[in-house]
């Protein structure tokens, strides 16, 4: 048995491609036929990612996109922060849940708390309906919109995905899908449930 140890807290400095790219190498290389188990939080680590929850959308980029497994502890979904008043140790991260937060959709650094959560989840129905998330070999596709791909083919098992993070709303986006799907195929957007055929190399959704 053997276990090897990513840093988000060092990683995220080099943004979503590094993190990503170097999990994927791993994976892909030196790791291959093995996991790992990626969290941002555990009531047994004392140093969370991002405690306060000042990031929560980047949280779940970076968690429920990365290559490897996901584990989400609770709260991650909702942004519960991990540090309470009066609380010493681990105790930050064995609060109550928010759960009254989420029921009021409560607003806080910017974010609403119901909104988060629904993000998490769209995110996590992505990976469970595309193995290629966790399991797939990752390529970068466009710097803008961060584009990227990832493509599993092992034992039986075929899926390829294309994910573009952080494309401005309210306007058509043109999304760099060559090499991954064909002129002509149809694609949906897991986000919006959106469809559009791919034309040029590209897709505009």
């Amino acid at each position: 048995d053997s276990m090897i140890n990513f840093s988000f807290k060092e990683d995220v400095k080099g943004g979503y491609e590094k993190v990503f790219s170097s999990y994927s190498d791993q994976l892909n290389g030196p790791m291959k036929g093995h996991s790992v188990l990626n969290y941002l939080s555990s009531h047994d680590d004392g140093a969370p990612f991002d405690a306060m929850r000042a990031k929560p959308y980047e949280s779940a980029n970076l968690l429920l996109l990365s290559p490897g497994a996901a584990q989400v502890y609770y709260g991650d979904e909702t942004a519960r922060v991990l540090k309470h008043e009066g609380a010493q140790g681990d105790a930050n991260l064995r609060t109550f849940m928010n759960w009254q937060d989420l029921a009021t959709n409560a607003q806080r650094d910017g974010y609403r708390v119901a909104d988060v959560q629904k993000h998490w989840a769209l995110l996590g129905q992505f990976r469970k309906a595309h193995p290629a998330v966790g399991a797939g070999a990752h390529k970068k596709l466009a710097d803008v919109p961060y584009t990227f791909a990832r493509t599993l083919e092992r034992g039986g098992v075929k899926d390829k995905v294309v994910v573009a993070l952080d494309v401005a709303a309210g306007k058509p986006a043109s999304i760099p899908v060559s090499g991954v799907f064909a002129d002509g195929d149809k694609v949906r957007d897991y986000y919006t449930g959106k469809t559009a055929v791919v034309s040029g190399g590209k897709v505009v959704i």
